[in-house]
């Protein structure tokens, strides 16, 4: 027996899927049967089968919440169309800003275009929108019942894979990560980690994404839940401990620690050995000894003859790293109770880490905005002008500006897409349907046609091209049992869709700009007012003027911050580099990767604000920092002012370097003039801590200033044609 590619047994199951939908449809001679075959074209973009169970589950919901809310906004104003589309305008406002989000992203699409399905396609008559409603629901069960099931009975892909190979290398790049801070702790060299920590964030996201789809299709991950939300909780803490833990190598690189801590060697080796075991578990393997606390121990009598300075700096690096090895240990047991199935006995909610007030997104709020725009200029056009296809122009507008807001991808990429797809659906619906006999002959070629463009376009990446090639075919050939031809009804349709991505084309290029490059660049800009606000509001003593407006604008710009980095990768990938020699990809991935490090440094400062502060740092030492910390808010506010000339003076850098030492050297002469009762090894501790988070903002900032420099902005904001 011929061994079958992945890649043709996906195009197999498409392609026998949307042949006994149709065959269905046809049977039981529904109106709309390119619906069952829509449903099915849209599942197929999934690759695993439990991403295919996630997608059926919210489009059967969304079709049911759809097809409620078309009936009650229908009941409501059956005969004032403006009034309904006033109404219809506030429901896809609130669906386009939750699809522009992360979760539940195509639960609220299909909700907005089903309930559009049954608004436009009533007629004004209740009796037609009932029946509308109805045969949206039941052709779209109908391609979902079809496709669910032989996904998960024919050649079956299982999530459950997959989740362990991106957990086993996002543990392999941890792991990495972990050793080249131990050679800069020890050594003070160490493997470049800048790439590392970028893939450490996509592997992090991926984990994410496959134990959503494997909740849906392995009934040990759906039991294991708890444990695999904790593992990816414990992950992203192992990232923050690893990171305050290479923010305390500033105080110890003059000090020999291997001689203040004389297991200091054993204890990195056996946490080393940590990763390695958990390697070894999610490899299904039997680690050869389980792992066991180990603590550190200083030497009494080296650390005494140390200045309570360095002293405070050594307790630091010890606190730190035993909180990494209580991580690794618990991280350890967690990946432990997957291969005993410890779940399946009893499983708990797992606690989470708090979350920050939610704020409004600007992004998504503008996306919202552009949508209920769209919806109003072609609901005019189609008024006033009366354009090809009627109010199915409408439909098919509305529902290209939810993709490409859900997607992130630009309607251009649909335009060739349909434009090509539009062109050979015309060829084989005059020269090769009408020869057609039947549905035996129709399913065949159906089948054809399916497997040929999901095997051409099989990637990821290739979507947008594979909906282009199915979607003119399914909707454009007009699929019947008493089929009819009539080309100009198909030339009418495909003008149709050329439209409705045209539209959208002009409504992107009046809400935002078109090149990816300005969108950086503009992003950029607000990444600096965010930074320059929130610096500046750490200038301010807890509680100090803090009304209810200030709040929440500091909370707007925190939330903000948060999320810029991810926004700005995105538009890195999409920069044409080819038209801009001077600006390389490679140099934008390290730019962002610095933001991310910036990002970091402030939320820690943001964070140790919301606790008690020590007392003698207080009351010596905060106007120091709180100058600072100003004029690092002084210096993002001029590169707010003008993003595209980064400037950064010898002297300033100077000033912020000289400034930390000074913070240093008096918190030494308070510290020796101060009774001893009046601070201890805590207060120490928790000074080394903040002035090692400021050190590595400070030196983040920098370095900033260095990788922007490289840069010619100006270039990008060029005009183009």
């Amino acid at each position: 027996m011929i061994p079958l590619s992945r890649r043709i047994k996906e195009a197999i199951k498409t392609g026998l899927a949307m042949v006994i939908a149709f065959a269905i449809a046809f049977y039981f001679d529904w109106e709309k049967p390119e619906w069952s075959g829509l449903a099915v074209l849209m599942l197929g973009m999934t690759t695993t089968m439990g991403q295919s169970l996630n997608k059926s589950i919210m489009r059967i919901a969304g079709t049911v919440l759809g097809v409620i809310a078309g009936l009650v906004y229908f009941g409501l104003f059956p005969q004032d169309r403006w009034l309904l589309v006033m109404c219809y305008s506030l429901h896809l406002g609130v669906c386009a800003y939750m699809i522009a989000g992360k979760k539940n992203q195509y639960f609220w699409h299909v909700t907005s275009f089903v309930t559009m399905t049954v608004i436009i396609g009533a007629g004004g008559s209740p009796k037609e929108a009932f029946q509308i409603a109805m045969a949206r629901l039941e052709e779209n069960v109908t391609g979902i019942l079809v496709y669910t099931l032989i996904v998960v009975f024919l050649w079956p892909r299982h999530s459950l894979d997959d989740l362990k190979e991106s957990s086993r290398k996002l543990l392999v790049t941890q792991s990495r990560l972990y050793r080249a801070y131990c050679d800069l702790m020890m050594h003070g060299i160490g493997e470049e980690t800048q790439s590392l920590k970028r893939e450490e964030s996509i592997l992090l996201a991926k984990v994410e994404r496959d134990f959503g789809a494997g909740k849906a299709d392995s009934n040990l991950v759906f039991a294991q839940r708890y444990q695999w939300q904790h593992f990816l909780h414990l992950s992203e803490s192992l990232r923050e401990a690893r990171e305050m833990w290479r923010q305390s190598f500033s105080g110890t690189q003059s000090l020999d620690l291997p001689e203040l801590i004389p297991n200091l060697e054993s204890f990195l080796s056996r946490l080393d050995l940590q990763f390695k075991e958990i390697e070894c578990l999610l490899d299904g393997e039997i680690p050869n000894q389980l792992p066991s606390p180990f603590d550190l121990t200083i030497d009494k009598d080296k650390i005494q003859a140390l200045l309570p300075f360095q002293r405070a700096a050594v307790i630091l690096v010890k606190s730190e790293l035993e909180r990494l090895q209580a991580l690794n240990q618990s991280l350890f047991e967690c990946v432990l109770r997957f291969s005993e199935n410890y779940s399946l006995v009893s499983s708990s909610p797992v606690q989470e880490a708090a979350h920050i007030m939610s704020t409004i997104d600007p992004d998504r709020l503008m996306g919202a905005v552009r949508m209920v725009m769209l919806l109003w200029v072609c609901f005019l056009i189609g008024i006033y002008v009366d354009p090809p296809g009627h109010e199915s122009f409408l439909y098919l507008a509305v529902i290209f500006g939810q993709s490409a807001l859900m997607t992130g991808n630009s309607n251009r990429e649909l335009l060739l897409s349909f434009a090509i797809g539009s062109i050979v659906a015309g060829i084989l619906y005059v020269f090769v349907m009408p020869s057609l006999s039947g549905y035996m002959e129709l399913g065949i070629f159906i089948f054809i046609v399916t497997f040929t463009a999901n095997y051409l376009f099989s990637l990821p990446q290739q979507s947008m091209s594979r909906l282009g090639a199915m979607l003119p075919f399914i909707t454009l050939t007009f699929p019947e049992n008493q089929q009819t031809y009539d080309f100009a009804a198909f030339a009418n349709g495909a003008m149709m869709l050329m439209l409705a991505v045209a539209i959208n084309i002009v409504m992107d290029y009046l809400f935002a700009s078109s090149r990816p490059e300005k969108a950086f660049l503009h992003l950029l800009t607000r990444f600096y007012r965010c930074c320059s606000f929130l610096l500046s509001e750490l200038t301010l003593n807890k509680g100090h003027g803090q009304n209810f407006e200030k709040c929440w604008k500091a909370n707007y710009y925190y939330s903000d911050l948060l999320f810029l980095p991810e926004k700005l990768v995105k538009y890195g990938e999409h920069i044409d580099y080819q038209a801009f020699p001077s600006n390389k990809h490679e140099q934008v991935q390290a730019l962002v990767m610095n933001l991310q490090d910036i990002v970091y440094r402030i939320k820690t400062l943001m964070d140790e604000k919301e606790y008690p502060q020590d007392k003698l740092l207080v009351s010596h030492l905060s106007s120091d920092l709180q100058d600072l910390c100003l004029k690092l808010s002084e210096q993002f506010h001029c590169w707010f002012e003008n993003p595209t000339v980064i400037t950064f003076e010898k002297s300033f850098q100077m000033y912020l370097a000289t400034k930390l030492d000074n913070i240093e050297t008096r918190f030494r002469e308070i510290m020796s003039l101060s009774p001893e009762e009046e601070y201890s090894d805590n207060s120490s501790e928790y000074f080394h801590r903040l002035i090692g988070i400021y050190r590595s903002l400070v030196e983040a900032v920098i370095g900033h200033a260095r990788l922007a420099e490289e840069f010619d902005f100006e270039q990008w904001q060029e005009a183009r044609f």
